[in-house]
């Protein structure tokens, strides 16, 4: 009888402990008990946009804390199948696995609620690292990590600055900038190849830096490939206003552009619903994740997307959080080192193979350093595209 009670309790103990191991909250994970906790401060866009703020999500969350989101709230682990899934091709060799970390997301609603967030993450939730999605947070950086010197900060397109706007040099933050010019081009060189009407068009949300370089590199790549193509340009001045993406677009395709890319977040959305309504011959050109799988866009009409990887970039910061290397400064990602590149999507069915190997050639001497594209879209008039691709 004894030896059966010890059974018994046995069986008992250990059902409790596997009980224990179930997620918290039915089927959602705690993961208090993580040693790092990561803070993330979203733009405008909030999460949802299917780009920007996606992005550097997907870096955090689905990439160093493998896990995802649960509606309303919450988190579930990821399986090993899924976590190789969300690595792009291009991407794959940069050793990326799970870090161990705790996610805290804080969405923005308007630029007011920057440095409160910022503040809770680091008063209340006493994060190790605080990330900032995009240029719009390089004030609230900047003054937060001089406010906050014993925690780290790290911003995504731009490198910190004070409260008048002059850059700040902190060992405690890191900005992360990108060679958008390169992707633009590329998906420029395929823009200037695909279209029948020898016209494109550019749709950017607001004329900051990185959607300035998008466009210069846009501009060359069209010139590179098709100079006779004519380029129609306009600025909505939003990031999240998919009706004003939409209008544009139309205004766009009624001018003759066949070709459409955007530089907007969530405002590009609409120049997608705007060729989904209208079809062929329309193609449109995603910007910063591969928007030809998002199937609440329009895939069948994706041409490419010039690809900015966020995602990356926020899983490098959060890295050398949790490896220890740390530094403040900036960091500039390029072709060369996995920051950006374009995404297959449909350019094999639009483009000739040998076009595809000319777009590859131009790709490989940007890597090499042989020609460079200027940052500022005025600079493409007289810049000179590079020859022998």
């Amino acid at each position: 009888m004894k030896k059966l009670l010890v059974v018994m309790l046995a069986m008992v103990l250990v059902v409790s402990l596997f009980a224990g191991c179930k997620p918290a909250g039915g089927g959602k994970l705690d993961l208090s008990k993580r040693k790092f906790k990561i803070g993330l401060v979203t733009d405008v866009g909030g999460r949802g946009d299917r780009s920007f703020n996606d992005s550097a999500l997907r870096g955090l969350e689905t990439w160093a804390a493998k896990v995802k989101y649960v509606e309303g709230g919450g988190y579930q682990a990821l399986t090993d199948d899924e976590y190789k899934a969300s690595i792009p091709d291009d991407l794959k060799d940069r050793n990326i696995v799970p870090l161990d970390v705790e996610p805290i997301v804080l969405e923005s609603k308007a630029k007011e609620d920057y440095i409160p967030n910022i503040q809770t993450l680091v008063e209340q939730k006493h994060v190790d690292l605080v990330i900032g999605v995009g240029f719009m947070l390089a004030g609230a950086i900047g003054e937060s990590a001089q406010k906050y010197p014993n925690t780290k900060f790290m911003l995504i397109d731009s490198t910190p600055v004070d409260a008048n706007g002059n850059p700040v040099n902190l060992p405690n933050a890191v900005g992360y900038l990108f060679k958008e010019q390169e992707c633009g081009f590329l998906v420029g060189a395929i823009a200037g190849y695909a279209t029948k009407a020898n016209k494109v068009g550019y749709i950017g949300g607001m004329a900051i830096p990185p959607v300035l370089r998008y466009e210069a590199g846009f501009r060359a790549g069209v010139k590179t490939t098709n100079p006779k193509a004519q380029i129609v340009g306009q600025y909505t001045n939003s990031f999240t206003d998919a009706a004003l993406g939409k209008s544009a677009a139309q205004s766009q395709m009624a001018l003759g552009a066949d070709v459409l890319f955007h530089a907007a977040g969530a405002t590009g959305n609409g120049m997608f619903q705007a060729i989904c309504e209208k079809g062929a011959p329309y193609w449109g050109i995603g910007v910063d994740v591969d928007m030809g799988l998002d199937p609440n866009l329009c895939p069948a009409r994706t041409l490419t997307s010039a690809l900015k990887h966020v995602d990356y970039a926020t899983y490098e910061a959060i890295k050398s959080v949790v490896d220890g290397t740390f530094q403040g400064g900036a960091v500039i990602l390029s072709l060369k080192d996995g920051g950006v590149g374009y995404a297959p999507d449909h350019v094999k069915d639009v483009i000739s193979a040998d076009q595809i190997a000319k777009v590859e050639n131009l790709r490989k001497m940007l890597i090499e350093g042989k020609f460079t594209i200027p940052e500022d879209p005025k600079a493409v008039d007289t810049w000179t595209p590079p020859t022998g691709f």
